[in-house]
């Protein structure tokens, strides 16, 4: 029995509540949960069999109509509502989404296939296969997130001897020092006990194979010692090893040989801990002795590509916000909460059990965690972001990053299926099957950015339907399928966002997945850069291909208008069609604008806060209440209305006091100056040395409540329109920048071929003179 703190899927704020006793509440999820296992199934027993006489009977229009079109009804009235979003009215808005979309598998598997031709047969049987995958990976999100858990924050015993010794370990590869360094004083500033705590620096990039191969061997020693030397100076221990064998993992394995705490954090390099990292998840182990793994998320400090692109517009939802805010609360219901590689705190005596981090695939977090849950054991996720985190800066390391997570991901699936690996119960079967399927969207979404170009340009016929059938059936299931999103998601997620983060993806993605389909164990770790600037605006060359995509859908809606006059028997597929390709039109042009890379060039990102300071200048012998703008390591924004005019290079004095009475106070020089709203804004750089700059650190990065401001601001998402606008009007200047390049290579390699054969028409010339 999993012994728990938690609440149910209310949907407000979950720290608005204080900590529970450790105890109080323990039961509850096992109850809940066999609720859902026991009445759930004779609920949609019941509901697949009145589909399954749908199936049987005739696909009348009328009688179609009422049902589609009236489920649907249902489903609009039900999406926004909160108390429609918790059981028993969850279950039945998700028995209703599950409905129309059985209803439209069964009559598209046994109306609408008709063999015409053999590459009529092949475009539709390619189709039909993306469709069945889509329906599929639609039917897992209805199942897993039957009834999300919310995990709230518990409480350390007041007793410190009863504190479990704590290692963290804090792997590093080729990220820079000053990004190193500063995970490495906030995980100093941890609030844990100081003779239970011991943190380890495990460098990959200083190995004893790097340092005796001549490409690397300069470079790895100089980065051995400036490492060591940090350790050292900061009070922690450095850890390398002989070879890099196994990556990540290995690098871990090797330092759990070398460490004995009880628990291990572990945090990316990049991952920067809140001071509560420990005192808000160790609780957890201290009440189930089979909890092996307590995941929080990943929070990040800067945008993704996609949302660096709409800075300025709107206030878009970071990418990663649906998975962890979301998908995973849906998982730890069914005891199917995974480990992600970091901001997450194991139980070593268990992870020694498995022989420590797996390594047969590039995702050796989730494929420790199968094996763990595989082996009987328990996990646990908490929603409350504690570390601030780097996305990756660009389109390159952004799919360099989606490539490893898609490739390690299907590796799972090939060699340690979930659906047959011993161990799992049903839902943690299909929890783990989904997280791994997921990653072939890539051929669906290509086949379903080429369908309607196939029998509009070519002329195949690939989908047999009546305007009737597709306005009862079909429609009212795509269209609920946005709503059932909205449902689950709608919080972390805008409307047609995650269409075009799998667009982005899917071209680049499925060569990689297909790969390791046909060779699991060919694909090797990549480490993502972090924290690169971009001196100026760009689009990344990636986007060139959906400059194509756009030209195709253009191309397919002449054809249509073509095809309407002349085939006036196929005007039902064609208008179906002609729909479809000016949809792909839409996304592939949003999915192109959000290949613009923005300007960056500043060392530190700067984070919008707005809290109040006390500022005392010197100069003016006085001092004042302000308000900050934006934060960042190594400075601050702030207004503030004085009776004098600030000079440029002034000094000043900050303090910050906050909630929690916590107190900073930093000397600062003043950059920037611009008068406004009876006050002024200024820019303000600290300047740090040895002693403040850890007080900088945690001022920055040391507390969670903040972070937790900006995911309740982010579940607010207004300007959705707005940001979809201007990724259409970038898009439309990247379809431009893109055919002109493309024309201009084009050009050039035509010219160079003309000088090919002129100069092979002259030389036989110049020799029979």
């Amino acid at each position: 029995m999993r012994n728990r703190i938690y609440s149910m899927a209310d949907q407000t704020d979950p720290f608005s509540v204080p900590p529970r006793s450790l105890w109080q509440l323990q039961m509850d999820p096992d109850r809940a949960r066999r609720f859902a296992l026991t009445s759930t199934p004779f609920i949609l027993a019941v509901a697949f069999v009145y589909l399954l006489d749908l199936g049987l009977a005739y696909f009348q229009v009328p009688r179609q109509n009422v049902l589609g079109w009236g489920a649907f009804a249902l489903l609009v009235v039900m999406f926004k509502p909160q108390m429609f979003k918790r059981p028993p009215w969850r279950f039945l808005f998700i028995l209703l989404a599950a409905f129309l979309a059985l209803r439209y598998l069964i009559w598209r598997t046994t109306v609408s296939l008709v063999y015409t031709g053999f590459w009529d047969f092949v475009g539709m049987s390619a189709l039909y296969l993306a469709e069945v995958y889509a329906m599929i990976v639609h039917f897992l999100g209805l199942s897993v997130n039957l009834w999300p858990m919310r995990n709230r924050p518990a409480l350390l015993p007041s007793d410190r001897g009863l504190f479990p010794t704590v290692d963290v370990l804090i792997p590093t590869y080729n990220e820079a020092d000053d990004i190193i360094r500063v995970t490495a004083i906030a995980a100093t500033q941890l609030d844990y006990p100081k003779e239970k705590l011991r943190i380890y620096l495990c460098d990959d990039g200083g190995t004893l194979a790097k340092r005796n191969t001549s490409d690397t061997s300069e470079a790895a020693w100089q980065r051995h010692y400036r490492l060591r030397r940090m350790a050292r100076d900061l009070g922690i221990r450095y850890l390398t090893r002989e070879s890099n064998r196994s990556a990540k993992a290995g690098n871990i394995n090797h330092a759990l040989q070398h460490t004995d705490g009880d628990l291990i954090l572990t945090l990316d390099c990049d991952h920067v801990p809140t001071r509560d990292f420990l005192s808000r998840t160790v609780e957890y182990f201290l009440a189930d002795p089979k909890l092996f793994l307590v995941q929080t998320p990943h929070f990040f400090i800067n945008p993704s590509p996609v949302e660096g692109s709409l800075s300025g517009t709107g206030n878009p939802s970071a990418e990663s916000d649906m998975f962890y805010r979301e998908i995973h609360r849906s998982l730890d219901f069914w005891n199917a909460s995974y480990y992600c590689g970091s901001a997450a705190v194991l139980r070593r005596a268990h992870l020694d059990k498995v022989g420590g981090l797996s390594g047969s695939t590039i995702t050796e977090d989730a494929e420790t965690a199968l094996k763990l849950h595989c082996a009987g054991y328990n996990s646990a996720y908490m929603d409350m972001p504690m570390v601030c985190g780097l996305a990756p800066d660009n389109y390159d390391n952004y799919v360099l990053q989606r490539t490893r997570w898609a490739q390690g991901m299907t590796q799972m699936l090939v060699l340690h299926n979930p659906l047959t690996i011993p161990g799992l119960t049903v839902m943690q079967r299909l929890c783990y099957f989904n997280s791994c399927f997921f990653w072939l969207f890539g051929f669906a979404r290509i086949m379903f950015y080429i369908a309607p170009a196939l029998f509009l340009l070519f002329g195949l016929k690939i989908y047999h339907v009546s305007l009737g059938l597709i306005l009862s059936i079909a429609a009212p299931y795509v269209l609920s399928t946005f709503f059932v999103m909205d449902y689950f998601y709608g919080r972390t997620r805008q409307p047609f966002f995650s269409e075009i983060y799998e667009s982005v993806q899917a071209i680049f993605l499925l060569p990689a997945v297909l790969a390791v389909m046909l060779n699991p164990t060919k694909p090797s770790f990549k480490v993502t850069l972090k924290g690169q600037s971009q001196q100026q605006e760009a689009l990344n060359s990636r986007a060139t291909i959906f400059a194509v995509v756009i030209v195709i859908c253009v191309l397919s809606l002449f054809a249509a208008v073509v095809r309407w006059l002349d085939f006036p028997a196929q005007r039902d597929t064609i208008l179906v069609t002609g729909v479809w390709c000016a949809y792909n039109l839409f996304l592939a042009c949003a999915s192109l604008g959000a290949f613009w890379e923005r300007r960056k060039v500043r060392g530190h990102y700067r984070i919008n806060v707005r809290e109040p300071i006390r500022l005392s200048f010197p100069r003016l012998r006085t001092e004042l209440e302000g308000q900050s703008t934006d934060i960042a390591l190594t400075g601050m924004g702030f207004f503030v209305k004085l009776p004098h005019p600030p000079v440029e290079r002034e000094r000043v004095s900050i303090t910050v006091p906050l909630g929690d009475g916590t107190l900073y106070t930093f000397d600062a020089q003043l950059q920037r100056i611009i008068a406004t709203g009876g006050g002024y804004a200024c820019g303000a750089k600290f300047l740090l040395d040895q002693d403040s700059y850890p007080q900088a650190v945690s001022h920055v990065y040391g507390h969670s409540s903040r972070w937790l401001k900006f995911w309740v601001r982010n579940s607010s998402n207004p300007g959705t329109l707005l940001m979809l606008q201007k990724l259409l009007v970038l898009g439309a200047k990247g379809a431009v920048f893109s055919l002109l390049l493309l024309a201009q290579h084009f050009g050039a390699a035509l010219a160079s071929a003309w000088r090919r054969v002129g100069f092979a028409i002259r030389k036989p010339a110049e020799a029979v003179a």
